[in-house]
């Protein structure tokens, strides 16, 4: 049919690609990461034309999910990536991955070859199905075959993206219908959210809460978990101040870093077992637990998957705007479906002048075992060593890391000794990517977090291994100016692997030895450094912060088992 004979609606008549972005503007979306590709080139020209709209250019597309999901972590914002036919749309499939286990809403647009010889792929070069490649790791997602539509599809994907639980949602769009005019209701594109999205987080009933309150209050041995969906809600005040009224101690889990500030005096642990052992011993003798937007992942498994009769007789209250969350690892008690800031104000309500039943040595004990157990680590960390101590580096980069400051942990054992030794007074400023656990998120989320707020330092804390996934993201780093401070804990392995190896009498293919990452920063015009003592690292760090470049600190270190390393390799075998 020859669009040019229909008469336009209200007389507006745009390209796809331009209605697109209109859609966008008047959803709040600023911020696209992608990379330059031809089949995207009708939605590119709109981009350029476009005011409001901040463009990433990065050298891989799965470095655009990992941006983009980072900046919802971030900001509680949507953010687009974009990825090409063929290979660029299968390379941004990749890093939604993290996005889709990490309830991350994110939207993705890829494009196609043309409709007549995709459906079905007459064998075009670089022709892929993305509408069923996308399913599996998305809420929502179709393919745009009638530019008329983009507005209204648009809509439904952000609602699914935003709705209940986060995540990443997408749309195959082929490249005529991005280049062709379409007729568009100018009300239609400019939608407030609050015409297609009308719906608001739900509350649990009174009676809920109140059961709630009451076991909260005869509990002896209580336990709070603040999680990813605590921190999305903006529920950290709420969840403080609970603690601080019941007296009980609190843990995060890695999505959940700094909902309870990691110098509260109720404080035992972060990151899940990673936090040490008071984070296990709560975990396994808490007699009332409640979690706050936490899905009970495996970094919470202390005793490997869990069982429906591991802990008999304790009782869970679990807040989740997801009512599939509920009783899905951990039988509930109470399950509360709503908000989790608008629970947690009733929650306090309905505790308020209630007597407490807690142990008073309950709180103090897991304390007191969380310093015995820190002072362990720091004993283990000063004894004279040939090689600098991972724990030693961590510790020492954390002096350099200030309260309002964004963290990437990447890598997997990099990531638990920086966790340990770095601060997380505020929540989204400290990122783990646990759902996924893809190496080499840590400098592109870090890199968008830099170009989102370049008022405030962004730090990359990585292993050598998972800096090579996306070390060529040092050179978007530097075209934008992100000043991103990058230090890599290099003991020239896969060190997890070749340790696992190890213990079975092999190793094969884990030395990683031989490469200076200084140096590879530097050939993308970084500032890089290589250090090899705990003496070298002050001086190298104020040069890195000085630096007008990103900068990139070497530091080479011993492998050297966490103590809590254990439990993450019992937490999946099966018993």
């Amino acid at each position: 049919m020859d669009n040019s004979l229909i008469p336009p609606v209200n007389g507006l008549r745009l390209t796809g690609a331009a209605a697109i972005l209109r859609v966008l503007a008047a959803a709040g979306i600023t911020e696209v990461f992608g990379l330059a590709s031809g089949k995207l080139s009708p939605l590119f020209r709109a981009m350029a034309e476009a005011p409001g709209i901040r463009f990433t250019g990065v050298r891989h597309e799965a470095a655009a999910g990992f941006m983009a999901a980072s900046h919802y972590a971030a900001t509680g914002r949507m953010a687009l990536c974009l990825g090409e036919t063929g290979p660029g749309g299968m390379n941004l499939f990749t890093g939604l991955g993290g996005a889709h286990a990490n309830n991350q809403a994110v939207l993705a647009i890829t494009s196609s070859n043309p409709m007549p010889i995709m459906a079905p792929i007459r064998g075009a070069f670089s022709s892929t199905d993305n509408e069923r490649l996308f399913g599996c790791l998305t809420k929502w997602n179709a393919t745009v075959r009638d530019g008329a539509r983009v507005p209204e599809l648009l809509h439904r994907a952000m609602c699914a993206a935003q709705e209940g639980r986060p995540g990443p949602v997408h749309l195959d769009i082929p490249t005529e219908v991005l280049s062709r005019e379409w007729d568009y209701d100018p009300a239609e594109l400019d939608a407030p959210r609050r015409h297609y999205r009308p719906f608001a987080p739900g509350e649990p009933a009174a009676a809920a809460i109140a059961a709630a309150a009451g076991l909260l209050a005869s509990a002896r041995r209580p336990l709070l978990i603040g999680g990813g969906g605590a921190v999305h809600a903006g529920g950290a005040p709420l969840l403080r101040k609970l603690a601080e009224i019941i007296g009980a101690p609190a843990i995060t889990t890695q999505m959940g870093l700094g909902v309870i500030a990691s110098d509260a005096p109720y404080f035992i642990g972060q990151g899940g077992f990673v936090g040490g052992s008071a984070v296990v011993r709560a975990l396994r003798e808490a007699d009332v637990v409640l979690a706050v937007g936490c899905r009970f992942s495996s970094f919470m498994w202390t005793e490997g998957p869990p069982r429906w009769n591991d802990h008999p007789a304790r009782q869970l209250i679990q807040i989740d705007i997801d009512p599939q969350q509920m009783g899905r690892n951990m039988p509930v008690t109470l399950g509360l479906v709503g908000d989790a800031h608008a629970t947690l104000a009733k929650l306090l309500s309905a505790l308020a002048g209630q007597p407490l039943a807690i142990d008073a040595d309950w709180t103090a004990g897991l304390v007191a075992e969380r310093a015995r157990y820190r002072d362990e680590l720091a004993r283990q960390i000063d004894a004279p060593a040939a090689v600098m101590h991972p724990g030693a580096l961590a510790r020492g980069v954390a002096g350099f890391i200030g309260a309002e400051d964004f963290v990437t942990f990447d890598g997997g054992h990099t990531s638990f000794w920086s966790n340990e030794f770095t601060p997380a007074l505020h929540p989204a400023t400290r990122f783990h990517e646990p759902g996924m656990a893809h190496l080499g998120f840590g400098l592109p989320a870090a890199v968008a977090l830099a170009r989102c707020f370049p008022d405030r330092r962004s730090f990359c804390l990585t292993g050598d291994g998972a800096f090579g996934f996306t070390v060529q993201e040092l050179d978007t780093a530097r075209r934008y100016g992100a000043r991103v401070i990058t230090v890599v804990h290099n003991n020239a392995a896969w060190g997890v692997i070749r340790a696992a190896q190890s213990k079975s009498g092999f190793e094969m293919g884990t030395d990683l030895g031989g490469t200076d990452y200084a140096a590879i920063a530097r050939g993308f015009g970084c500032h890089g450094e290589r250090l090899e003592t705990p003496e070298q690292l002050g001086p190298a760090m104020r040069r890195a912060l000085l630096a007008e470049t990103p900068a990139v600190i070497d530091a080479r270190v011993a492998f050297v088992p966490h103590p809590m390393m254990r439990f993450f390799g019992a937490s999946t075998q099966i018993r």
